[in-house]
């Protein structure tokens, strides 16, 4: 990828609409195709982490409406948004899995540790927003949280039980991020407190758990919520989703099927630009109760 090519899209928001949408498509192909011929997407090949950073950035900057629909409309994008999701999650696995190991060469309070990430403060301000809805709907102030895909990295497992206290169970399906997470927590002295569970999501009995969430990187969320469904009595879920441009880099649950699964959207967090991608849906079951006649 040429540097004049990513370097013209660093400051586009008072470019004209459609030259705003034409540059992101030209963007998209040029780190599509680049990043499909890659065959090491490490945090060791610079080219890979340059395009990555740049389409964070991208994707957390201001578009319209009308660009927005624009842009997921194009054909290019349509047909290749799924295979570049699949190489983007590839690298954020590395990436976590690179912090996993760099952190417990480190040595300090646990604050101080994870304080150090780069992506700290997007990760705090997206769970700070979450935990607070969580918290307001629920009895159980101290119950365990499950927390469904906490990766290499379970940085938000780790700031949930930060800021409430609680026992934090991890669902983690990946050998090798089981693996790291644990001694990570081990490293950092929550093996008590935020433990991993080698296991999918969709195979859990949650009857004993009440408050649920579901990382925006896993990839059967549907699953995940039909089996919380069924075996959980009262769940409380915290699912991250994704909007608009987002939706380039992460899946977004399909709000239309919700409803008729028996899930209520109670409240929904909102990304903020330049710091946070992701959105989060806070869901209850519906009640025969509380159905409308």
């Amino acid at each position: 990828m040429k540097d004049s090519s990513t370097g013209s899209l660093l400051d586009t928001r008072k470019a004209p609409s459609m030259q705003r949408v034409d540059n992101f498509i030209a963007f998209f192909r040029e780190a599509n195709e680049l990043l499909q011929k890659e065959t090491d997407v490490s945090p060791a090949n610079q080219l890979v982490s340059d395009v990555f950073n740049h389409l964070l950035l991208q994707l957390r900057s201001y578009f319209s409406p009308i660009e927005i629909q624009a842009i997921l409309n194009n054909e290019y994008i349509q047909k290749n948004q799924q295979k570049l999701r699949d190489k983007l999650s590839e690298i954020e696995f590395l990436v976590e899995l690179r912090d996993s190991h760099e952190i417990c060469k480190l040595e300090g309070s646990v604050l101080d540790i994870v304080k150090s990430l780069p992506n700290w403060n997007s990760y705090f301000s997206l769970v700070s927003q979450e935990l607070q809805y969580v918290l307001q709907d629920c009895n159980t102030e101290k119950s365990p949280i499950i927390f469904v895909g906490s990766g290499p990295m379970p940085i938000s497992a780790i700031i949930l039980h930060l800021l409430s206290d609680a026992e934090v169970i991890c669902l983690e399906m990946n050998a090798v991020a089981y693996d790291a997470s644990c001694y990570l927590l081990e490293h950092l002295g929550l093996g008590d407190k935020v433990t991993v569970v080698l296991k999918d999501g969709s195979e859990f009995d949650y009857s004993s758990y009440s408050r649920i969430f579901v990382a925006s990187l896993v990839r059967n969320k549907q699953a995940v919520l039909e089996t919380i469904s069924r075996t959980s009595a009262n769940p409380l879920v915290a699912v991250r989703t994704a909007e608009g441009m987002r939706r380039i880099m992460y899946e977004a649950i399909d709000e239309s099927k919700l409803n008729k699964e028996g899930w209520r959207i109670l409240k929904r967090t909102c990304p903020e630009e330049k710091l946070v991608v992701n959105s989060t849906l806070l869901l209850e079951r519906v009640t025969n109760s509380s159905v409308p006649n």
